[in-house]
Parts: C-alpha cells; sequence; structure tokens
C-alpha cells in the first residue's frame, strides 16, 4: 500500500557520486564506503548493492549493522568501527564477537581489553580474528593514544588468534577552512606508524569524507567515505568542482486547506500570526518522521516547483505551510519536504542551515516507519 510519506532513494545518483570520487582519489587507493545508521537514513536494504557494487570495503559503526548487512546477502570486506567491548561484556560479549567473527566481519581493536575478548571469540569461533587498530590522535573520542599504539601492536603480533590487517585515525576537523589540525592529526599518526614498522601489506586508512578531498596525503591505501557517497559536502568550501547529486528526496502530500483571516493564529503555542488572509496548508510529516521541530516557522517545501514556508509548530507528525502564494494548490497535491536539487530552499543543506544543524541531521533522522522508501533510476 503506498503511504502518504514516500522517501524517493536515486541507485543511478549513489553511483555517479562514487564514481566521481574514485576518479578524483585516482587509481590506488581503495574505496570504503560507510553505510552506518541506515546508509546515512537512505535505507540500507534498497542500497547495499549498488554501493557495494562500487566499492572495495563496507563500513559500519555496530554488530547490528554488521550483521544486517551479512543477512541482507553482502559478502564483501566489511569493517566494524565500533570497538570489540561495544558487544557488551564476559559471555554476552564472546557469543556476539564469534557470531562477527563467523561471518567474516573486521573488528576493531582500541586496547588490551579488546584483545582478550577478541581472543576468546576467535576461540570459541574456531576463526582467527582479522582486526584493525584505531589510533586516536587527536579527536579523544575513540582509539588509543599514539604514545600507547606500539606495545598493543606487539600484543597483537603475540596473539595467534589475531591478524592486523589495518591501522586507522579519524580527522576531528578535516570539513573546517584550517587544515593544522587535520595535518597535525595525520603527522601524529605516520610517525607512529613509522616508529611501529609495520608491514607494508597492513591496510593504512586516515581519509574520511571532506579529508578525501582536501588532504590527499591522508588518503593512503583507503578513505573511508560516508556522506559524499548520498551526495552532500561536509562543507561548502570543499571541492567545489566536484559534481555530487544529492540521493535522496522526501515527499508527502497536502491533506487539508485552511482560509483564513488577517490575525489568526497558527499551531502549537500560537507561534505564527497571519498579517494577511491567508490559505494554510496541513501537510503530512512532521518531528516524529524525522522533520526537526527546529524548523518550526523557518523551514520551506515545495508545492510543485514553488517554495512555501512553514509556518507555526512542526508537530509530531504534521506540519502547517503557508500556501497564500500558491492559489492553486489543492488538496492531494504533491508536497516536497526534502529536495534533491542541492540550490532549492528545502535542499538537506538549507534545511540544516535554517535548523541549526548539519545535514548529516536532517537525512539520518528521516527514519520513519511512517514513510516508504523507494528505490528510483535503480
Amino acid at each position: 500500500m503506498k503511504r502518504v510519506l514516500i522517501a524517493e532513494v536515486s541507485a543511478a545518483a549513489v553511483r555517479h557520486n562514487i564514481r566521481a570520487l574514485r576518479e578524483l582519489l585516482g587509481p590506488g587507493v581503495k574505496f570504503c564506503a560507510v553505510v552506518k545508521n541506515n546508509a546515512y537514513g537512505h535505507g540500507i536494504d534498497l542500497l547495499w548493492r549498488v554501493i557495494a557494487e562500487e566499492s572495495d570495503w563496507l563500513s559500519v559503526a555496530s554488530a547490528d549493522e554488521a550483521m544486517r548487512l551479512r543477512e541482507l546477502g553482502y559478502e564483501g570486506p566489511l569493517l566494524m568501527l565500533f570497538c570489540a567491548r561495544s558487544c557488551g561484556v564476559d559471555g554476552e560479549a564472546i557469543d556476539r564477537l564469534a557470531e562477527l567473527l563467523r561471518s567474516d566481519v573486521t573488528l576493531t581493536v582500541t586496547d588490551p581489553a579488546d584483545v582478550e575478548l577478541i581472543k576468546l571469540a576467535a576461540i570459541a569461533s574456531s576463526r582467527v580474528a582479522a582486526v584493525h587498530v584505531e589510533m586516536d590522535t587527536g579527536m579523544t573520542r575513540s582509539g588509543i593514544a599514539a604514545d600507547h599504539v606500539r606495545p598493543l601492536l606487539d600484543l597483537i603480533g603475540e596473539t595467534s588468534e589475531l591478524r592486523l590487517d589495518g591501522v586507522f585515525t579519524h580527522f576531528a576537523s578535516a570539513d573546517e577552512v584550517d587544515a593544522a589540525p587535520t595535518v597535525e592529526q595525520l603527522d601524529i599518526f605516520t610517525n607512529a606508524v613509522t616508529r611501529s614498522g609495520l608491514s607494508s601489506k597492513v591496510i593504512h586508512h586516515c581519509d574520511n569524507s571532506a579529508a578525501s578531498v582536501s588532504l590527499p596525503a591522508g588518503r593512503m591505501d583507503m578513505v573511508r567515505v560516508g556522506l559524499m557517497v548520498y551526495g552532500y559536502r561536509p562543507a561548502p568550501h570543499l571541492a567545489p568542482g566536484l559534481d555530487l547529486k544529492p540521493a535522496l528526496r522526501v515527499v508527502s502530500q497536502l491533506m487539508q486547506i485552511h482560509e483564513v483571516e488577517c490575525g489568526t493564529r497558527v499551531g502549537y503555542g500560537l507561534t505564527h500570526r497571519c498579517e494577511r488572509a491567508s490559505r494554510i496548508g496541513l501537510v503530512a510529516g512532521g518531528y516524529g518522521d524525522g522533520y526537526l521541530r527546529a524548523l518550526s516557522n523557518r523551514g520551506m517545501v515545495r508545492v510543485g516547483d514553488v517554495a512555501a514556508p512553514v509556518v507555526g509548530r512542526v508537530s509530531m507528525d504534521q506540519i502547517t505551510v503557508d500556501l497564500t502564494d500558491l492559489p492553486g494548490a489543492m488538496v492531494g497535491d504533491s508536497v516536497e519536504l526534502v529536495s534533491n536539487d542541492p540550490t532549492a530552499p528545502n535542499s538537506a543543506e538549507k534545511l540544516a542551515a535554517a535548523a541549526g544543524t548539519i545535514s548529516y541531521e536532517i537525512l539520518t533522522r528521516m527514519d520513519s516507519h511512517r514513510m516508504q522508501r523507494v528505490l528510483i533510476d535503480a
């Protein structure tokens, strides 16, 4: 049954974006597509084949995401970015990690406790565990400090149940205009790797989406690209000549239209006052569907090709829009909540700016059970 809220996801756009990025990166650099959080809100069930066909690796955050990809049929290289201890404690963690190892998921190590858990899971699963070590080079989020990485690498080397396949770090501010902090992180990483004497067969990877276009020196053996796979720049100044195509378009429809007098107030808290006789349209979709409440009296939608402002507060499952300048708008008309046109007033970037957030949040919040995802131009 067709639903009122529909997310159109373009396979052609995703293919185009990955190919454009791979051409920019050049030969010899493996492409790891980040597909965590339901492929950044686009729908992993729909997109995994499209992304996998164009990528060398996929990466996810959690064990559940990794197992979901395997259940869907993905058999290629797969990196879980959360450390082993994210799987729980004691027997629970060992069982979960053993399941991951039987499914050929590459695990992330951040300290000796991870090594011990993975060792026990490897014994339980009768597998040798492929692992990547994450190094914290200044973000202070996850990973082992660069000064402590050598003993961890030695421990892995002494543990026959583990096989070191990669080492990586994550940049904290690669999307900022000032590149100095990112260059400093890269220097910390490369110096630590040099001191450790790692084999050239170990995959070195640092660059995320932003750094993959702004810091070629960080590309190394592989890059991990998330947001740009789906057609969005992490920051406006990055690679302005790179042709990216947003893959997501979210549409709803007009459910009611009210003809109201000048002075009429609209929505919870009566935060909008009509300054003229107005047509107020009611549209399916609200913060329960991922349309941020912060877009109250700030967001824009499009009816046809004409923009209409969101007026009043965003409700849980509906919004009100000013249709006064659209006299031909009728109940049942399609309303575009999120546009795949980056120049539109309701693009993910423009909505993010209006809400005081980032496009990542706009995209990943669009994950409602009321929303039907449809893969187009597959």
